[in-house]
Order: structure tokens, then sequence, then C-alpha cells
């Protein structure tokens, strides 16, 4: 039997492609086309784990079930090409060293799984749109709560793929890097053994958009996916509440669509008023606006539904820090690191927090903690040479041995721009911390949302460039 499974990996691997280059001939297409439709309409590429980004591979099986959507056959500019359903992780069992057992069920090789897993959701979405589903209703705030509740009965899958879901809920729980890629995996494999299972897809979404957030997957790679699923689940029940926040937050922080996002918040929570996940991502994403008071509110309710949630409770200490609450922060974030050690929002938001309140001996205790949780070399050279600064000349050489590596991690790919921008700003460099502003939203940079209230900014906000950046965004300037 081992032997049999050894045969078909081995054929599996004769059927991938090693480089853009050879990805572009199975399509008799250039690199730039088939990276645009990477980028674009969610081709299946892989990335080997740690490596450049220019080191990809991918398997012919899965781009030939890609192309199921619609011949390739339209000219080299087409563009009603239908995007594919998802784009397939591997699965578990095709990953060395990863626990794959579970109870009551064994993982299957994606190869030897049926292809209704793959689903084509450009038509299901068309579909859906033709009757209405994906509306934009303008009195959304009205309706009672409840009022989409599905009153069918609940979906039942198999024990098997509920095993599956259940340790995708778990490892997604974890917040942490093999944590996240596991929960992915699983999520997966439960849609392809179950392609009716509408939470699976959600929590994929979810699962998705978190790995975005910590920088583990690049942005245009895992927002389109975590739409793809998020779709998908709300096509399987459009009464699925936490398929509207999924998607919600990918509108949000991909498609920057805010007053969309809005809309399918609150139509998340007028369908399921308990949705602690709906409530939290609510809650994050106001409170980019600028004003705390529903922010606060949401996320008070998302921890009473929700208290054991680390994330809940680090997002409650962020939204009170910029709600001008720093010591509640503090005392909120330094028990949660001292409860969850491997969690890296706690020192990343208490960097944040102590970097503001001038407390820098605190900010690079944090700094360096949150970049070796991270495995962020970039980020631990910068730490070093901030360390190094401020043993020389205090706070100044601090932040000025900082922004000399961050230009120079800049330069390499490894530190975006709006990073450069915040030291500047501290620097009271306004033009330099302006320019590599703009410079961020140029490049679509995610860290850019933050624009309205990062404390790093304060000494831009009598500038009307700046104000020209926060519009640029999307956002509205606060008077």
């Amino acid at each position: 039997m081992r032997a049999k499974q050894d045969g078909g990996v081995a054929e599996e691997r004769k059927r991938r492609l090693e480089s853009w280059k050879e990805i572009a001939a199975f399509f008799n297409r250039d690199e730039r086309t088939v990276r645009r439709w990477e980028r674009q309409r969610g081709l299946p590429i892989h990335r080997v784990p740690g490596g450049e980004r220019n080191l990809v591979y991918a398997y012919q099986l899965e781009l030939e079930r890609w192309l199921e959507g619609k011949p390739l056959n339209a000219e080299e500019g087409e563009a009603d090409k239908p995007q594919p359903a998802l784009v397939v992780a591997e699965s578990p069992a095709q990953q060395p060293g990863l626990d794959t057992v579970l109870p009551g069920s064994a993982l299957l090789k994606f190869g030897r799984l049926p292809i209704m897993g793959v689903i084509i959701l450009s038509l299901m979405v068309i579909g859906l749109a033709a009757f209405g589903a994906f509306e934009r209703p303008s009195s959304l705030p009205s309706w009672p709560a409840g009022l989409w509740r599905s009153s069918k009965t609940p979906y039942a899958p198999s024990p098997q793929v509920r095993d599956l879901y259940l340790a995708g809920v778990y490892n997604l729980g974890t917040r942490q890097t093999n944590g996240l890629t596991r929960a992915i995996q699983y999520f997966t494999e439960a849609t392809i053994r179950d392609p009716n299972y509408a939470a699976a897809y959600v929590k994929l979404a979810d699962a998705y958009n978190t790995i975005s957030q910590y920088t583990l997957m690049p942005a245009e790679e895992a927002y389109p996916r975590a739409k793809a699923a998020a779709e998908r689940a709300i096509a399987l029940d459009p009464n699925l509440a936490d398929g509207y926040a999924a998607l919600a937050f990918t509108e949000f922080y991909w498609s920057r669509n805010f007053s969309h996002s809005q809309q399918l918040f609150e139509r998340a929570i007028a369908l399921d008023p308990l949705s602690a996940q709906a409530r939290h991502w609510y809650a994050l994403t106001l409170m980019q606006g600028g004003r705390f008071e529903i922010p606060l509110r949401e996320i008070a309710k998302a921890q009473e539904l929700q208290p054991e949630s680390r994330a809940i409770l680090a997002n409650k200490a962020l939204i009170l820090f910029h709600a001008g609450r720093p010591a509640e922060a503090i005392i909120i974030l330094r028990q949660l690191a001292d409860a969850e050690p491997n969690l890296r929002s706690p020192p990343e938001y208490l960097a944040t927090i102590y970097l503001s309140e001038q407390r820098y001996q605190d900010f690079l205790r944090e700094y360096r903690t949150a970049a070796v949780l991270a495995k962020n070399a970039a980020r631990i050279a910068i730490a070093d040479a901030a360390e190094d600064g401020f043993r020389q000349n205090g706070a100044r050489g601090l932040l000025e041995s900082m922004l000399v590596e961050q230009k120079r991690q800049y330069a390499l790919g490894h530190e975006p721009a709006y990073k450069l921008a915040g030291t500047a700003a501290l620097l009271n460099d306004t033009q330099a911390a302006l320019q590599y502003l703009e410079d961020a939203i140029q490049q679509d940079e995610p860290d850019v949302l933050g624009i309205l209230i990062d404390p790093a900014f304060r000494s831009l906000h009598g500038a009307e460039r700046y104000r020209h950046c926060i519009k640029r965004v999307g956002l509205t300037p606060l008077e």
C-alpha cells in the first residue's frame, strides 16, 4: 500500500512544473500573461516555503482543473475569462512532517480526490447576482436581528469531513505559522470531499484572510482566495452570517470598498447577532476610520460572546490604545504575552504603543520579540540597528539608525515604504515622511489603511499633503 502511495507521489511530481517558464509553456503563453492570471484570475501557483517569490511551481492536474472553467481559446487580453472557484492548497497528506492523524478519518491524497471539489465560482456568482443574492441593500441597519436566519435543518457533513473541519478550526485558532498553513490544508480537503459544506468554505476564507494579515502569504494571493471561498459559502447558504463577515473583511482590506464592507458586516450581524467573528472584524475595520465608540462597543460584544479568544482580546487592546487608553491596552497585552509567549500580536502591538509613549527600552524589547517570533530577518536587522543607535545617541540615535537600516531593507524589498514614513515622521522629517507615504499608496501597501490613526503621523496632521494621502486611501480626514 505504501509503495502504491509513493508511486502516486512520484508520478505527480513528474507532472510538476518547476518555474514560470515551464508554466507559461504549458499554456503556450508568455510569462507575463501567466503571472497576471495568478494575480487576477487565481491561477493555482505554489511557492517554495521560505524562498524568494520567484521560486514557484505548479501541478499540471491543478492547472487542468483551473482550465475547466472555460477553454483557453480567447485572445491575450480577454476580459471575460471566469475566475476559478479556489486555488487548492496541498493536502496535509502531501506535506512531510505534518500530523495527519485525525480521529475517525484518514486523509486522502489530493491527486485521488474527485474534481467535484473544484467549483467554478464565477458562474455561480453570476447566477446568484441575476437573482439579487448579492445586492447592496440600503436599509441594512433597520433590519431586525435574525431576519435572514435560515430555519432549515443545519447541514450535516460526514463524520470524516467534520473531523477535517474541526482540525482546521483548532489550527486556525493557534494563530501560528504552522497552524494557519495546516488550517488551510484541512479546510481545503474538507471542501473537496464535501463541496456543499458551506461552513468549511467560510473557515477557509477566514484562514486566507488571517494568513494575509500575518504577512505569511502575499495579499494578492490570499485575498482573492478568501473572496472566492466566502462567495462559495454564500452561494451554498445565503443565510450564513459568517460568510458575509468573511466577504466583508476581504472587501475592506483587499477591494477597499469600505461602504460595501460595512453593509456586508451589518447584514452578517442582522443574520446572527451572536456572531463573535462578525462583531470582532467589524470593530477592527471601523477602527481605521478614527472614531472609536462603535468599535469599542462591538469588540466588547465580541469578547462577551467568545471570551476565550486571544485574537479578540489582543485587538480589544489595540482599539483601546487608538481610542486614547494606552494604560488599559498595555495591561491586557502584557497579560496575554505572559500567557501566550508565542503569540505575535501582543509584542507587535506593545512595540507600537511603547514607541508612541517614548518608552524606548520597552519598545526595543517588544520589537525584537515580534521580529523573532515572525522569523523576520529584516526586522531583526532593524532591531539590531535601533539598539546600536540607542546605545550611542539615545532616542534620536535609535530612530536615525533604524531608518538607515529600514532604507536598506526597503531597497531589498523586505520592508514596506509605510514603515519608513512612520520613522521619518518621528524624526520630524515631514517631506521624507510624506514621500514615503505616497510611495506606499502608489505601491498599494496593505499598511496604508492605518494612515488615519497611526500615532507616528501625529506631526503630519496639519499638512494638506497628508490629508490628500488619506483621501487617496479612501478614508475621510478627521476635522
